[in-house]
């Protein structure tokens, strides 16, 4: 919460900065800068909207919670990018054939290295902060500013080589390329997030977690199925079929289902686990058949399987 309220502040004093600097100047590159920082202020204020609803508690409508809020805002977040990459190569294409001189080119350049400082520091602190709390719509707002940050030294080096060369032609061509690169990186994130909007298993290494914990009870194990993983914002949903030897009793059932739980979220942040236990019968093994036919020797246990 603190994290996009922040995000909002930055944004808020950036596009003032930088539209009044623009408009009065007249260079399209910085007043570009002043849109886009006009869209990070709806894209923070959805993000803070969207944390605000993940957070909330699982209800009769939503029993797995709310955390999907924070996917969905994130894509809205890439529409928003999209929109403003469209926009500003458009105008980049209409100054370039109308030539429009750019005044006081000192204070364009200071304003845009000042506006650089600030968005550095607040990309750090917003990675930082996805990071920790494994929330993809900081990610997604951290990924914006980190647009801006790039284009934002896109646009002081223009500025510099316009000042020094005088031709103000420069101003569209580098605002073209700024935008290529906000349509791009706008098309990735809505990519990202729509795979998680669908339910797309966990990464490779949540599911060597997973795989290690289990291989830890193998002996006791006959088999694993119905595994599946999802994730919703920061939460990460698993659930799974275990398929145990008849002899064990209750207690230990039980005792195992607990133990793979605590040992996956122990490795995986904000895991919301759930074990279904399934004794073993000759459906599931042939194993176990043997092993209640014969006279009580150890059976020889199948490998897990992931089904």
């Amino acid at each position: 919460m603190n994290a996009t309220k922040v995000s909002i502040s930055t944004a808020v004093f950036l596009a003032v900065f930088k539209a009044g600097v623009g408009i009065w100047s007249g260079s399209l590159a910085v007043l570009s800068s002043a849109f886009d920082s006009l869209l990070d202020i709806i894209s923070s204020t959805v993000n803070f909207y969207a944390i605000r609803l993940s957070m909330l508690p699982p209800d009769e409508n939503h029993p797995y919670g709310h955390n999907k809020f924070e996917p969905l805002a994130a894509q809205i977040q890439s529409f928003i990018i999209l929109f403003s990459g469209v926009y500003i190569l458009y105008k980049a294409y209409m100054n370039f054939h109308s030539n429009v001189e750019i005044k006081a080119m000192g204070v364009n350049i200071a304003v845009m290295a000042v506006s650089i400082c600030i968005t550095a520091s607040l990309v750090y602190f917003l990675k930082y902060a996805a990071t920790i709390l494994k929330s993809s719509v900081l990610y997604a707002d951290s990924l914006h500013y980190k647009t801006d940050l790039l284009s934002g030294a896109g646009i002081l080096v223009a500025l510099v080589i316009i000042k020094f060369t005088g031709l103000y032609v420069i101003d569209s061509i580098v605002s073209a390329v700024i935008a290529v690169y906000i349509i791009v990186s706008a098309l990735k994130l809505n990519f990202q997030v729509t795979r998680e909007l669908l339910d797309e298993t966990l990464p490779e290494e949540d599911m060597q977690i997973i795989n290690s914990v289990l291989d830890r009870h193998k002996v006791e194990i006959v088999d694993v199925h119905k595994l599946r993983t999802r994730s919703a914002g920061s939460r990460k949903f698993i659930d799974m079929h275990l398929v145990l030897f008849h002899s064990l009793s209750l207690q230990d059932g039980n005792d195992i289902r607990k133990d793979i739980e605590k040992r996956i979220k122990a490795g995986i942040k904000d895991a919301d686990v759930n074990i279904y236990i399934e004794p073993c019968d000759p459906e599931h093994c042939e194993t176990c058949r043997v092993c209640g036919e014969q006279d009580g020797s150890e059976p020889e246990h199948a490998d897990i399987k992931n089904k």
